[in-house]
């Protein structure tokens, strides 16, 4: 499928920057990606930044295949997992403000809360260690993901299971965590979670690109995901059964401002970004998985969701940013952003 690349006064001035500083040709990413999308592997958008400049960035195949319309690098898809670090950090910013304890149990926070769940606090809802099982993985999850689903209303459905291990003691990827999570943020703040999470995270940064997807609304640039396998339409999912967990969609660019505002200490101070950014099992911090050491680490996280896939990276070193969206379930968008930072290096 053709790509469709945009040319703008910023890829102007960033080629010229790049003649300028003698760094010579960049690597030739679009050779990376170009088989992926003529194997149909991928069709979507990807971006390479280091520091505050972008170095790469183009949209690839179609982002509505009935009406052959191309993807174009401002195109909105949806980010799956993605949205699990945008939760983590309205957590710690009701931390940071002293309304939250991340030590406490889960049931300081939650009415009625079920035994099992004393000993379960959100640090272990954070880092996937709660024990809470994860209701994607139930055998109704298919029939029942086309309703709409409130926290309040998706926690139903787990909250009287019995804990799969002592928290604490394993990790266990678990989506019921973050559902949770993003029913604490409604308890405490007193707004729907899409509410708080506009009002201390995307207007302060400007993402206005960025936020909670319904199908209800008419959202511009939107994009439609696709199964890879006999390319067809996704499965229709209302993504308020999502929310917390991977009920956001984004922009490549986006993504990348987002991630360097994160990384850079514009949202969280030195002690709560520490403890967001500190790996437990499976290197697993808050919404994030962490590799390597202080000041080299690499810092990424998947997503997908029905007809979407995504990856966001992040390096320590250069302050590299690589982000991917497809909007077809492929596998391959977390090995392309990892290629690609390699590539920017």
């Amino acid at each position: 499928m053709a790509g469709h690349m945009r040319v703008t006064r910023r890829a102007v001035l960033t080629l010229a920057g790049a003649c300028a500083s003698c760094r010579g040709a960049e690597p030739d990413y679009d050779g990376v990606v170009r088989p992926l999308t003529d194997r149909g592997e991928f069709m979507g958008t990807v971006l390479v930044s280091r520091g505050e400049q972008t170095i790469f960035e183009k949209a690839y195949g179609l982002a509505d295949v009935e009406w052959n319309v191309p993807n174009m690098i401002d195109g909105r898809f949806r980010i799956g997992s993605l949205s699990k670090q945008f939760t983590a950090t309205c957590i710690l910013l009701l931390a940071q403000a002293d309304k939250l304890d991340l030590d406490a149990p889960v049931t300081t926070y939650i009415p009625d809360p079920p035994e099992a769940w004393r000993a379960v606090t959100l640090h272990h809802l954070l880092t996937h260690t709660s024990g809470i099982p994860d209701f994607l993985g139930f055998p109704d999850y298919q029939s029942r993901k086309a309703l709409p689903s409130r926290p309040s209303e998706t926690i139903l459905r787990f909250r009287d299971r019995p804990l799969e291990f002592r928290p604490g003691t394993e990790g266990r990827y678990s989506n019921s965590g973050y559902v949770l999570l993003a029913y604490i943020v409604e308890r405490i703040s007193g707004d729907t979670f899409d509410r708080f999470l506009g009002k201390s995270i995307l207007d302060p940064l400007a993402l206005r690109d960025t936020g909670v997807d319904t199908h209800r609304t008419i959202l511009p640039h939107r994009v439609r995901g696709y199964t890879r396998f006999r390319l067809g339409n996704a499965d229709y999912i209302d993504m308020s059964i999502a929310t917390g967990g991977g009920s956001l969609y984004s922009t490549v660019d986006d993504l990348r401002r987002w991630a360097l505002a994160l990384h850079g200490g514009k949202l969280l101070n030195p002690g709560f970004y520490r403890r967001m950014t500190t790996p437990t099992f499976h290197n697993y911090g808050y919404g994030l998985e962490i590799q390597g050491e202080a000041g080299d680490r690499i810092i990424s996280h998947p997503g997908g969701v029905e007809g979407f896939a995504a990856a966001l990276q992040f390096r320590e070193r250069g302050r590299l940013v690589s982000a991917v969206l497809a909007n077809v379930n492929t596998n391959v968008t977390g090995r392309l952003a990892n290629q690609l930072a390699d590539m920017a290096a």
